[in-house]
């Protein structure tokens, strides 16, 4: 069991790293691509019962910036305490789903980002989010994520305000985890005081062990401003949880 999942963890290894060489390849005329790749790799580690900490190390075009750019982010999250009675015979031994109200606080750091004026500067960003979860039928759940991002591009301050809506379920395939979701999310962008942004997301995420899982989705991700353009998007995520 250990070296089919060692294989594993090598096998999603190197499509990570083929996903980074990729975009990297594809050099300026990816600006002009309707399509991308999103690497990211995920690291949890749980503090306590009620909150835990959370790193992300992602790489892309168009999703957090204009230009290629890396992204590192530190989180530490909180679940909350509930307000109603709740189904608790619902809830699964995952931290985050075991939850039915809880908070994100956080920094992350945009290694190249785009100002008002077109230069490339380093964008610096606060994150508070609250996440809410309600069962529905046939075990499945409904999850409201409402987050606000505090940014600093250069020497600029905007705010960003998203709200997702998100339906999944935990199947059992071969006693591992496999909950395939899709949520649908909205960005308020304060630069321009307006909806700036809407994001489709299909896809899974798939435990093969207590410490490792990867998630792998499709996006369809819609600007209308500054300009309107739109971008489909592979995405593979590697996590650790310890």
């Amino acid at each position: 069991m250990r070296a089919i999942v060692n294989r594993a963890g090598r096998k999603f290894g190197a499509l990570f790293v083929l996903a980074c060489a990729s975009v990297s390849f594809a050099g300026s005329a990816h600006a002009a691509d309707a399509s991308e790749l999103w690497p990211g790799l995920n690291g949890f580690v749980q503090l306590n019962d009620r909150s835990r900490a959370f790193f992300d190390l992602a790489y892309a075009l168009g999703k957090e910036s204009d230009v290629r750019s890396g992204n590192l982010a530190a989180y530490l999250d909180v679940s909350l305490r509930p307000i109603a009675p709740l189904r608790r015979d619902l809830l699964s031994e995952d931290w985050q789903r075991n939850k039915y109200l809880w908070a994100r606080v956080g920094y992350d750091r945009i290694f190249e980002a785009v100002d008002s004026e077109g230069f490339e500067v380093a964008e610096n960003r606060g994150v508070i989010a609250v996440y809410g979860r309600i069962p529905l039928p046939a075990s499945a759940w409904l999850e409201t994520r409402t987050r606000a991002d505090f940014r600093w591009i250069g020497g600029e301050y905007s705010n960003r305000y998203r709200f997702r809506l998100d339906l999944s379920r935990e199947f059992a395939v071969r006693e591992r985890a496999v909950v395939p979701y899709c949520n649908f999310e909205w960005f308020y962008d304060t630069r321009f005081d307006d909806w700036a942004r809407t994001l489709l997301t299909l896809g899974a995420e798939v435990t093969m062990t207590d410490h490792f899982r990867y998630e792998v989705y499709v996006a369809r991700q819609a600007d209308r401003l500054p300009e309107e353009k739109d971008l489909d998007a592979l995405g593979v995520v590697l996590k650790w949880y310890f």
